[in-house]
């Protein structure tokens, strides 16, 4: 008796763990999580003289799916987007839902400029390709394009806060240009 008491605190626990750790419309790491890993690696990054690579991810033309289908499309959407952004990070790479239409992808060794552009090429093509839901009885087919701000430790800076302002202001950038993706200056 005790021990399926023991296994049921035990379950509890770890589901309200989960909850607490992962965004509850798409099941991908939250800000809190997200942080922590960014904090462990930049202390690892730091020690072992390794950069490590921010991404800031938006969805481009989102606010429109809200705004012409609702937003149980524009969740249905997002969940889509998540599951792709999953399916196509790396190993040791984190991808989390920053909040709203944003994502933040965590890249632990990103290697030179180069390999870093490629990996955000990648992401904008997952996102760009057409994205079918239903909600309602309704089937909607969605194309999106995504623009990515990019910062990298220590050069962008050295803490959580300073790493992703950098790779927000790198994504405005992009939005702007209509390149895709930027690095941050």
């Amino acid at each position: 008796m005790l021990d399926h008491q023991f296994a049921a605190i035990q379950e509890q626990e770890a589901s309200a763990r989960h909850r607490l750790l992962h965004d509850a419309l798409t099941g991908m790491p939250n800000r809190i999580l997200f942080n922590d890993r960014l904090e462990h690696g930049l202390a690892q990054s730091l020690r072992h003289g390794r950069p490590l690579a921010v991404m800031f991810i938006d969805l481009d033309g989102f606010k429109g799916v809200n705004d012409k289908y609702g937003h149980d499309v524009g969740d249905a959407v997002l969940q889509v987007m998540a599951t792709r952004l999953h399916e196509h990070t790396r190993s040791g790479d984190t991808a989390s839902r920053h909040g709203g239409d944003e994502f933040l992808y965590l890249i632990s060794e990103p290697g030179n400029h180069e390999s870093i552009g490629s990996i955000a090429r990648r992401v904008i093509r997952v996102i760009q390709e057409p994205c079918d839901v239903s909600s309602n009885g309704t089937d909607v087919s969605v194309a999106l394009a995504a623009s990515i701000g990019i910062s990298i430790s220590p050069k962008d800076g050295i803490t959580v806060d300073k790493l992703i302002k950098s790779a927000d202001a790198a994504m405005y950038r992009a939005k702007q240009r209509k390149s895709g993706y930027s690095f941050a200056l």
